[in-house]
Parts: structure tokens; sequence; C-alpha cells
């Protein structure tokens, strides 16, 4: 009787043992399978949380590189620039600022149907300036202008007695000899709706990376 006793607790403590080890197999493929788990929980919020980030950028800023000679020598063709679409919702744009605005001039000049070129020039007369142009020089309310940023040349054209309509911009570009702005007819003053943004950053070339003013 004794030895059967003895026996049957040795059963006993085996299956224990067994069970044990079953429990801790099973444990140890359950802890791998709750680690994917939370690691896929985590690679989904980063990429959510970086959706929202872009989402938001796209908001606020846009990248834009220069294309033209127009603004030489404040802007060169492939300088990247980081503009802001925010500024002008919060405040009025002001005489110098430099822009990106939406024309009416065609992407590919005789194709009318396709996208609109983006152009870049500086705001040179606010709402209700009246802005001359003779002999080179700019005057705004009778005032003549200095324009320390402008290549050389001045400003070729004749504008008499300008006045700029109500939130509208006259712009120019730094390049006067050669750049299509609201002297012409194909761009004129640029409503207020049209602006895309201000230019606050050239990011390149990096020797020429920083605010711009």
């Amino acid at each position: 009787m004794t030895e059967a006793n003895t026996n049957l607790n040795i059963d006993t403590e085996e299956i224990e043992k067994a069970e044990s080890c079953e429990n801790e197999v099973k444990e140890s493929q359950v802890k791998p399978n709750i680690r994917r788990g939370n690691e896929i929980k985590d690679w989904v919020k980063s990429i959510i949380i970086a959706a929202f980030i872009a989402v938001l950028l796209m908001q606020l800023i846009v990248p834009t590189v220069v294309r033209e000679h127009s603004m030489e020598p404040s802007f060169y063709g492939g300088d990247y620039l980081i503009v802001g679409k925010i500024n002008y919702k919060l405040t009025d744009p002001k005489r110098g600022d430099v822009i990106i605005f939406k024309s009416d001039i065609p992407m590919n000049p005789g194709e009318p149907s396709q996208s609109k070129k983006l152009l870049i020039k500086r705001i040179i007369g606010l709402p209700g300036d009246v802005i001359n142009i003779s002999d080179g020089e700019v005057s705004i309310n009778g005032k003549v202008i200095d324009e320390p940023y402008i290549n050389e040349g001045g400003t070729p054209g004749d504008v008499v007695n300008y006045v700029v309509p109500k939130d509208n911009y006259f712009v120019m570009g730094d390049n006067r000899t050669v750049s299509i702005d609201s002297r012409r007819n194909e761009v004129g003053p640029v409503q207020k709706d049209r602006i895309v943004g201000k230019a606050l950053i050239r990011l390149y070339p990096f020797n020429k990376i920083g605010l711009i003013k």
C-alpha cells in the first residue's frame, strides 16, 4: 500500500511538471504574439501621426523652386524656397513682400486649356496706391521709392497715375528688364485671393540659406 501511494505521488508530480512545462510553452508562444501586436499598433500609430503632420504642413507651407530669371539678383533659377500659405490669412500683404501667386499665363503657350503658371514677384503697390513709372524710376503716391534689390537697368516702361484696385497688389520682378508683371496686361494687378503665399525661407543653395527679407 505504501509503495502504491509512492508511485501515485510520483505520477502526480510528473503530471504537474508536464502541465507546468506546457503552460510555459503556451506563454512563450503568446508573448511574441502580444509583442508583435504591440509593434504593429506602434507602427500604425506612427504612420497616422506622420500623415497628420504632413497634411498639416501642407496646409501651412509649400516648397517652391524658382524656374525663371525675373527675380535676379535676389533669386536665381534653382533656388529652393519655403512659402508660407497661412501668413496672409492672419495679416495683409506688405510692400516689399516676395509672393507666389496664380497667374492666367498658360504653362504651354498656345494651349490655354493647360494649367497656368505660378509666378514669383515682389509687392510694390498696395490697394489704393497711385503708381507712376518714368525714366526708369518708380513713384508711389508721388514719392520715388528706393529699390536696392533690383537688377541693373532700372524699371523700363511707363505707367501714369495707376491706382491699385481694392484687394489687389501691384507686383514686379526684381529683374525689371525681363520680368512679366503688373506692368503687362498678361498679369496686371494681383487679386489677394490669387496669392498662394509669402516666400519665407531659402533652403538652397546652402550658402544662401536663411530667412527671406
